[in-house]
């Protein structure tokens, strides 16, 4: 068995990034950027008014004579004498002439002449050309995650197309001859399946957007030609069951019979040591335990950053440190995930931890964890966490 760690860094070093395409900015929320986004303008393109106000050029007195009207959008070229002003509005753009706006708050205003009634000192309310971005500087870095904000900074940039990295397309494979489906009357021996939708809203969390599940029995037979199938079609892998060491447990037999290249087989972990990670020239695989919470806990250390490494995000790894409310004894050897709560700088540890449980994650926003050389940890300890995806 290998390390958290090591597993870790197995996934870092075998998960590539996926092809990349040009697609309209508008399409590309939960994509990744291919390359650096380089500005063509400075942002604001002009001198442009920070309020509501008047654009004045300032001599000694307090009064200036209003000789025009600025809305956003508008060209005109006003010249400002001494002692002039202009009513301007947010986002106009400010005359080379003027030296500050006033706000609208700070003036009194008597047919065509203002006073302003507050001492100006400090800013002049005018944004320069380029205060928010110069012209031929990076906008966003290859490798970030397009989400509402960047799109839309990108958008007052007038990028209309962006190369981003394709997203992978997904099939989980979900085993076993107990599971039946919900919503049906439950037979005798048989469990209903929850790993599969699970997984799903998991993944579409992740932003996968291609994605199919396939049932298939215990049989090597069928399950050999269900993998092969799936791994000329998907770019990821992700069988659910079958990953252990029963008679019946037949994915690790069938990745290797389709020439999976396995770089580790269970972690020294609780929950969910019986893991699978291997890869062939075109796809990633996973085999997950069948009990649920570890299920869930395995797609969260160690699938998600895969997908996202494959999707070409810069920054994977989600762990932080919090105090722990409670202490804590580990004197099983392993490495512990344990479902938890963060709240501000301190994390408080669920009392019910089956693997096969997944009450504990329904309020749970954190994994906290434990290194297997660490016996004990007192309250009031740092302890590291993963934020997990819900």
């Amino acid at each position: 068995m290998i390390t958290v760690k090591e597993a870790l860094a197995f996934i870092k070093n075998n998960c590539t990034r996926l092809e990349n395409r040009h697609m309209p900015l508008r399409d590309a929320i939960g994509f990744t950027l291919a390359e650096d986004i380089f500005s063509k303008i400075d942002l604001p393109p002009f001198r442009q008014s920070a309020m509501d106000g008047y654009a004045i050029r300032e001599h000694e007195s307090f009064t200036y004579k209003v000789i025009g009207e600025l809305q956003a959008g508008d060209s005109a070229d006003i010249h400002l004498k001494r002692g002039e002003a202009v009513r301007i509005f947010t986002g106009a753009k400010v005359p080379e002439t003027a030296t500050r706006i006033l706000m609208q708050e700070h003036v009194s205003k008597s047919n065509k002449i203002i006073t302003y009634q507050k001492a100006a000192f400090g800013k002049t309310n005018v944004k320069d050309p380029g205060e928010q971005i110069k012209k031929g500087a990076v906008a966003l870095p290859q490798g970030t995650l397009l989400n509402t904000a960047a799109i839309a900074f990108l958008s007052g940039l007038g990028i209309g197309e962006v190369a981003v990295y394709k997203m992978p397309k997904v099939a989980i494979l979900v085993t076993g001859n107990e599971l039946q489906i919900p919503g049906t009357q439950l037979a005798a021996g048989k469990i209903f399946d929850s790993n599969s939708i699970m997984l799903q809203l998991l993944l579409k969390k992740a932003g996968i957007q291609e994605l199919e599940t396939i049932f298939v029995g215990d049989t090597k037979k069928e399950t050999v030609a269900i993998v092969k199938q799936l791994l000329n079609d998907y770019d990821f892998l992700i069988a659910s069951g079958g990953i252990s060491v029963g008679e019946y447990d037949l994915m690790r037999d069938a990745f290797k019979v389709n020439g999976v290249n396995e770089h580790f087989y269970k972690i020294n972990q609780r929950p969910g040591k019986p893991i699978y990670f291997g890869t062939t020239n075109k796809a990633t695989v996973f085999g997950l335990p069948g009990n649920p919470a570890a299920c869930f806990i395995n797609f969260q250390a160690y699938v998600l950053p895969a997908l996202q490494l494959a999707m070409g995000q810069r920054e994977v790894s989600r762990f932080k440190k919090a105090q722990i409310l409670e202490s804590l004894a580990n004197n099983t050897g392993k490495c512990l995930f344990l479902r938890a709560t963060v709240s501000g700088n301190t994390v408080k540890v669920a009392s019910n931890q089956s693997s096969s449980m997944l009450q504990s994650l329904i309020a749970a926003n954190a994994l906290v964890y434990i290194p297997s050389e660490t016996n004990v940890i007192e309250k009031g300890t740092e302890v590291y966490y993963l934020d997990i995806l819900q």
